[in-house]
């Protein structure tokens, strides 16, 4: 590491009440995936009693922040995502993201980046969306009201991009905030929120993080906390929600997927689709709620689909994502890859052909990285776990079929249901298609994060998910409907 890396990581915290200290649990290694024998730096264990302050702070600093008008709010949210912005240039966060969560570098500077526009774009989101109305323009008033004190957890796959999807609506709501940090990838998020906090009243914005999961039960289980907003595993997400139950608290849990995407007959797969199939399914190498899962192709175009997706991924390097050579990085942690190898070599067991046509950057070799080659796997057994699980890591089952109706049937077969596409040059029979298939989210020719678009709701059928994100409907999920009616004062009724 450089002295640079280690000026930013010494600053490190956790952030309670506007101030930025140490971990009053002590300390726990933070490793890089592509080097595991390397600690990244030393994270910040929060303590119970830290917890109860970060929950307090956010408690006492509510009355202030949500009596704030909107544009106040606002114009502060948006100055503290620009400090936060201006942290990640400074500290070059994106390369500490690098080596603590193992991503390739620009994917880094995209996740660390995306601050500033997601504030000024959900600014305008919120007034509109929490703006009251009087239904027929009678005695009745509908205000949307702040929750109080919102938990947000977060994931380890894109921990900023998250936290800004969770942190900034809820603000600017007029909520306050209490973070809980992935904690195998915590210190690029810790120092970004230290940077947005200045700009922020004390005690609106804290973020905790510890190294098990004993810290995000004790938040969400929180006599004081309002509103929790959950993105991870479906058992995580479940658990959350039974947790909350106790105290009938609301919860949006955003979890995982299997996605399906159905190529339709006529489609033949040239260069250009096979880059976006790959791009849809290995970015962030599989780590991607939304990323294509299984892809269901006619059996008349299997051989040149397969072909066509080899030749892509022919060009893939696996390696250290510091490294510009590299265009896919580890999986995130040791479970992750052989729990995906597993699945593979159950697939191949069953009769399935295994296709790994990328390569191990030659400087990686030996360091015992948690590297996938990534895997195109022909004719994966339809009950084999890597099509009937979610396997989060960069191998994806292409499965072929002879009626486009039992693809439909195949793609919904599925305890999940976050997301779902079709891929067709007959625009009817996409539009078809796409009415069937049982997702909150249903792309027609795209699929994943590039299509995202932030200004409708986001949200799972099924075990994927309660509750939406993003559009104006995420942005009511961080406020409460009050109703106000008004009749005329006891003194002016009229005489019978």
């Amino acid at each position: 590491m450089t002295s640079h890396g280690h000026e930013v990581t010494a600053h490190i915290g956790l952030l309670i009440d506007g101030a930025v200290v140490p971990g009053a649990a002590g300390t726990y290694p933070v490793t890089n995936p592509a080097r595991p024998a390397e600690v990244v730096f030393d994270a910040p264990a929060a303590s119970g009693a830290q917890l109860d302050l970060a929950v307090s702070a956010a408690r006492r600093s509510l009355g202030g922040w949500s009596s704030l008008d909107m544009a106040e709010r606002a114009a502060l949210v948006i100055a503290a995502a620009e400090a936060g912005m201006n942290a990640v240039a400074a500290g070059d966060l994106a390369r500490l993201l690098v080596r603590e969560h193992g991503k390739v570098y620009w994917e880094a500077v995209f996740d660390t980046g995306t601050l500033g526009g997601m504030a000024s774009g959900f600014a305008p989101m919120v007034a509109d969306a929490l703006a009251a109305r009087s239904p027929g323009g009678g005695a009745t008033r509908v205000e949307w009201v702040p929750h109080g004190v919102v938990a947000a957890v977060l994931p380890f796959n894109w921990p900023v991009s998250v936290m800004a999807n969770k942190v900034l609506p809820a603000l600017l709501s007029g909520n306050a905030v209490v973070v809980k940090a992935p904690p195998t990838c915590p210190g690029t998020v810790l120092l970004v929120a230290a940077a947005m906090a200045e700009l922020l009243p004390p005690g609106v914005l804290n973020v905790i993080n510890g190294p098990d999961a004993a810290l995000g039960a004790a938040l969400v289980g929180h006599p004081d906390v309002d509103m929790v907003s959950f993105t991870g595993g479906v058992g995580t997400g479940q658990a959350v929600m039974a947790a909350a139950a106790a105290t009938t608290r609301p919860v949006v849990l955003e979890l995982g997927g299997n996605d399906a995407a159905i190529l339709a007959p006529d489609v033949e797969v040239d260069g250009a689709l096979a880059g976006r199939l790959v791009e849809a399914a290995f970015v962030t190498s599989g780590q991607v709620c939304m990323a294509v899962k299984r892809l269901y192709v006619h059996q008349d175009r299997l051989d040149n689909t397969v072909a066509a997706l080899v030749d892509r991924l022919s060009v893939e390097v696996v390696g250290d994502g510091l490294s510009d050579e590299v265009t896919m990085g580890p999986v995130h942690m040791a479970a992750a890859r052989d729990r995906v190898e597993e699945f593979i070599a159950e697939a191949e067991g069953g009769g399935a052909k295994v296709h790994r046509p990328g390569r191990l950057r030659d400087q990686d070799a030996g360091h015992e990285g948690y590297f996938v080659s990534p895997a195109l796997v022909e004719s994966a057994p339809s009950q084999c776990r890597l099509v009937r699980q979610e396997q989060f890591a960069p191998a994806l089952p292409v499965i072929p079929y002879a009626d486009l109706d039992d693809a439909v049937e195949a793609a919904n077969d599925t305890p999940f249901g976050l997301c779902a596409s079709i891929w067709s040059n007959d625009e009817a029979l996409a539009a078809g298609v796409a009415r069937r298939l049982q997702a909150g989210t249903v792309f027609i020719n795209a699929h994943g994060l590039s299509a995202m678009d932030m200004h409708a709701p986001m949200g799972g059928w099924k075990e994927s998910g309660f509750g939406v994100e993003m559009g104006p409907e995420g942005m009511q999920a961080f406020a409460r409907q009050r109703v106000v009616v008004t009749q005329a004062a006891p003194g002016h009724q009229e005489a019978s």
